[in-house]
């Protein structure tokens, strides 16, 4: 059991290797422009959601 689960992290560690390091900063740039603009969707979504439910004397 422990080589099998040896062999799965050799196998993960080495397809990082070649893949991520390379690629250096671009992943986690990416990564974090979606979060930047998953967060600011979803501000702006809050405020319009906020804003129909005040109007409609809805708010909590």
């Amino acid at each position: 059991m422990q080589s099998f689960f040896f062999a799965i992290g050799q196998f993960c560690q080495s397809s990082f290797d070649a893949l991520l390091v390379p690629a250096g900063w671009i992943p986690p740039t990416i990564f974090t422009l979606v979060l930047a603009f998953g967060a600011f969707y979803w501000m702006n979504a809050q405020a319009k959601y906020s804003q129909r439910a005040k109007d409609r004397k809805e708010y909590i």
